[in-house]
């Protein structure tokens, strides 16, 4: 009994000596955060939360710093989206725009005044009325790292539409949007998604909620300790990752090789490759659905949707000739295709579309021009999210067509 004790003992004490050396290492990490430069702290502070109906955004009134990619100082206001602090209710004399988009559109990796929502709003003050127009102009930003097509309409439909928007643009993302669409190449049961059935569009996945004690525990961990949120991220990735293997095991009987070439397929399918292959023939119909309700939705409210198909800047910003061979070495068909086949869809269904890939071809296409990276950060140019230049040519692209679309 007494040896019994003595463990007993001895397991309290190196319980006790682990809480306490994680409070000093702790308490070591925020002093050391307060005398680090702005640009030297790491990432922490910005994550999701399991929303019932949306899946997933941003933790309401978070803080934190996002050094992944570009950098920016991150302030999450109270209804969760990383945009300016906003009411629902629409002040009077003012035209909402709402724009809804995935990480482009969350825009963490610059600082907020230089988010496209923000310049866009910017722009339509100074260059969208004339000197008798007392109207004032309103862009409030919806976005979150890994939405689809799918759920951007479901937040559209549950949450946007309360700030009574006059315009709604969905941000088209051909470099994973389709992807993110498909529940059975995401694997993702805490997001809601959409199929195609008997020529219907319905929902076919409902968010799942993890209320365990388990995590919920993580949860508080991570809210309220540094430490844990800078060695979390490698950790969550194992995770996923193995929880991602199995669920392909179980949903596919071909295995992670048929998974794999599904993946491939809907990649190629964005450059106008493989185009007769049913599957990827069918995430573009999906896709398309998904719009077509969102546009009947918005339209019984008066609502107008416009559809932006952002860029990829293994496209924009690069010469034409660099841009042709890797296309040609790719065996890429057509690197205008979702640009071409967006617009064309939307001709047809009277959905305006605003392409921002032409314009920025258009200046980096003219060698007598130096070239402008508009994707990117310090060595890592060309590739990625927009960065401050993106995001300003991309607000001046679409505050044009919004003028337009008010004439």
């Amino acid at each position: 009994m007494s040896n019994i004790l003595n463990y007993s003992k001895k397991l309290s004490l190196v319980f006790l000596g682990l809480v306490l050396a994680f409070i000093i290492l702790e308490l070591c990490v925020r002093i050391l955060f307060n005398f680090l430069p702005d640009n030297d702290l790491p990432t922490y502070g910005i994550y999701q939360e399991h929303h019932p109906i949306i899946g997933q955004k941003l933790i309401p009134n978070s803080k934190g710093v996002w050094n992944k990619e570009g950098f920016s100082k991150v302030e999450i206001n109270s209804q969760g989206w990383n945009d300016f602090e906003r009411e629902y209710n629409k002040p009077p004399n003012v035209i909402r725009v709402a724009i809804v988009g995935d990480s482009f559109i969350e825009a963490l990796q610059v600082p907020k005044t230089d988010s496209v929502g923000s310049k866009l709003e910017s722009w339509l003050d100074v260059n969208c009325k004339n000197q008798l127009d007392q109207l004032k102009y309103e862009v409030l930003s919806f976005g979150a790292s890994g939405w689809g097509t799918a759920q951007m309409h479901v937040a559209i439909e549950n949450e946007i539409i309360k700030y009574d928007p006059d315009f709604v643009i969905i941000a088209f993302f051909p470099g994973n949007d389709l992807k993110n669409n498909i529940y059975e190449l995401e694997l993702n049961s805490n997001r809601p998604y959409f199929k195609i059935e008997n020529g219907s569009l319905i929902q076919s996945v409902f968010p799942s909620i993890n209320s365990s004690f388990k995590r919920s525990a993580y949860v508080f961990l991570r809210d309220n300790f540094l430490v844990i949120q800078l060695i979390r991220e490698p950790i969550v990735n194992i995770f996923w990752e193995f929880s991602r293997e199995e669920k392909i095991k179980e949903s596919n009987s071909e295995g992670k090789s048929n998974y794999s070439k599904r993946l491939d397929l809907i990649d190629r399918g964005t450059w106008g490759n493989d185009l007769d292959n049913e599957f990827v023939e069918y995430s573009w119909d999906l896709f398309e659905s998904i719009i077509l309700k969102t546009k009947e939705d918005l339209n019984n409210k008066n609502i107008e949707l416009i559809t932006l198909v952002v860029s990829r800047g293994e496209v924009v910003d690069n010469r034409k000739n660099e841009v042709q061979e890797w296309a040609l070495k790719n065996n890429l068909s057509n690197i205008f295709y979702p640009e071409e086949r967006v617009e064309k869809f939307g001709e047809k269904n009277e959905i305006p579309v605003i392409s921002i890939s032409r314009m920025m071809t258009d200046l980096n296409w003219d060698s007598s021009k130096e070239i402008t990276y508009f994707h990117g950060f310090d060595d890592a140019l060309g590739a990625g999210h927009w960065n401050k230049d993106g995001h300003s040519l991309a607000s001046t692209i679409i505050g044009e067509k919004i003028c337009n679309l008010r004439k």
